[in-house]
């Protein structure tokens, strides 16, 4: 038999070592967050608002579209510990009826009233 040499390959999971080392700050932390919350789902609209640490957890709160979610991430292990995903509250709005249903409104009503003004006027009313 002829000594040759064998070549074993170590197979697993790469992972970089100065990542887990490293230490966490607020954007670190709202990186972490962002990307979690992409990853089940809510692809746009993503803003972050504020990012506390309390008792070796960080509270990260985004802002989306009709949502607000709030992401605790542990400061040692970099885990996400707790997420809530919770609807906005509605701020009151300062008119009762929005701009855009304002203008369709008048252009509605300009359009009648100009085509009764030439009703009336056609009918010698």
């Amino acid at each position: 038999m002829s000594a040759t040499p064998t070549l074993e390959r170590k197979t697993g999971v790469v992972t970089s070592a100065s990542y887990q080392a490293k230490a966490l700050n607020a954007e670190s932390v709202t990186t972490i967050a962002t990307n979690f919350l992409k990853r089940i789902g809510n692809k746009g609209g993503l803003k972050p608002k504020r990012v506390s640490l309390e008792e070796g957890t960080y509270a990260v709160e985004v802002e989306m579209k009709r949502f607000t979610a709030i992401v605790r991430v542990d400061s040692e292990t970099h885990e996400i510990k707790a997420y809530e995903i919770q609807p906005k509250s509605e701020e009151a709005a300062s008119l009762p009826i929005s701009p855009k249903a304002m203008i369709i409104v008048f252009g509605v009503s300009a359009v009648v009233h100009v085509a009764l003004y030439f009703a009336f006027k056609m009918f010698g009313l």
